[in-house]
């Protein structure tokens, strides 16, 4: 499947991600996402979808976006069939987007994230997202407009910037799947009625496997912010009762976390502990009803606070150490993570969560 657009040469250069390097633009096709799934007969299915450049003079180019499948019994070979596929120079490694089918990432991502990070030309920036099915058929849709990988990576970018969801590439994605006491939360992302591709939530991990447990959009924005992971703001809504809701903005927090280590049985209490401050963008109650705001705070801090409490069952569930205590434990308490199997021990840890809310703003409407 091909699609060929015009494009001038300082609008090509956006389209680029990594370095500029001495080999030319034009002897390569410039492979802009990949996804991978598995059948089940466990062999890899990959779907690139890659950018054939040709020089039209005149400071203009020719771009096709090409689609092409390959199935591959190892992660090895995936990459030799793809230059197969694709005739000419592949830069696999500067790929936008990397969609990760959930069947395939729940037998471990690892193998596939070496693939995109061990190249010494390879692009920090790529993202790694989970597809809620099969990741090929979202890198297959044709929005008419720009190459889909680029439409993918603009909505991840404008969710990233809100807090929906983490912003993780090989580097940082590769980063913690390494570190023993941490584990990776990573967005999914799901085609809808129309065909379009909306944020689904964050996926939980355990180590490099999907744990089989994900958060909707409105708990990954509070668990991002339990993380200390709040970016420009965060738009967040709750229902308050019978006929009454608020939606609100949060543009600073103060999040403390604290171990606490039991000297008789070594038993791991973490306090979390998170103070939002508030502007109210809009609030459905009576007619004429006054604002009230020492009211409203302690509605908004219970329902958050028992929120918080359901994201770190979650996380204990799916055996996920989001917050990196095992990271904390090992630097401030040595001999005792020595003692641990943290694969095992992470479960038995007791979370004390509060959220606590002010609204410091009520914006021009109230």
């Amino acid at each position: 499947m091909r699609r060929s657009f015009l494009i001038t040469l300082c609008l090509f250069s956006f389209l680029l991600t990594g370095c500029w390097d001495q080999n030319l633009l034009v002897d390569k096709k410039m492979v802009n996402g990949i996804s991978l799934d598995i059948d089940q007969d466990n062999n890899i299915l990959a779907t690139v979808r890659a950018l054939n450049i040709e020089n039209k003079g005149g400071g203009q180019f020719e771009v096709q976006d090409e689609l092409v499948k390959i199935k591959q019994s190892n992660v090895s070979g995936m990459a030799i069939e793809i230059n197969n596929k694709l005739p000419g120079q592949i830069d696999v490694s500067k790929a936008h987007i990397i969609l990760i089918g959930r069947e395939l990432a729940r037998k471990g991502i690892y193998p596939f994230l070496e693939v995109f990070f061990r190249p010494r030309q390879a692009s920090v920036f790529t993202r790694i997202v989970i597809a809620e099915d099969k990741a090929s058929d979202l890198i297959s849709l044709d929005p008419g407009t720009s190459p889909i990988a680029f439409e993918i990576l603009k909505g991840l970018e404008a969710a990233e910037e809100t807090t929906k969801i983490p912003k993780e590439t090989a580097f940082t994605a590769w980063t913690k799947i390494t570190d023993e006491g941490s584990d990776l939360v990573l967005p999914f992302v799901k085609k809808d009625e129309n065909d379009k591709i909306t944020i689904g939530g964050i996926d939980l991990f355990d180590g490099d496997k999907f744990s089989g447990i994900s958060l909707p959009d409105a708990k990954g924005s509070l668990l991002l912010l339990m993380m200390d992971r709040l970016t420009k703001f965060s738009e967040m809504a709750v229902n308050l009762g019978t006929n009454r809701s608020i939606s609100f903005r949060v543009k600073d927090i103060k999040r403390d976390l604290d171990l606490k280590i039991d000297k008789k049985t070594s038993k791991i209490t973490c306090k979390l502990n998170l103070n939002l401050d508030l502007t109210i963008t809009s609030y459905s109650g009576k007619v004429g009803e006054k604002l009230n705001k020492d009211k409203l705070n302690k509605e908004i801090s219970q329902i958050l606070t028992k929120q918080a409490n359901e994201i770190t069952k979650s996380l204990l569930e799916a055996n996920c150490d989001a917050f990196g205590i095992g990271r904390r434990v090992s630097s401030s308490h040595s001999a005792l993570w020595k003692k641990l199997n943290w694969q095992k021990d992470y479960k038995d840890v007791k979370f004390k969560t509060s959220v606590k809310a002010k609204i410091d703003r009520t914006g021009p409407v109230f």
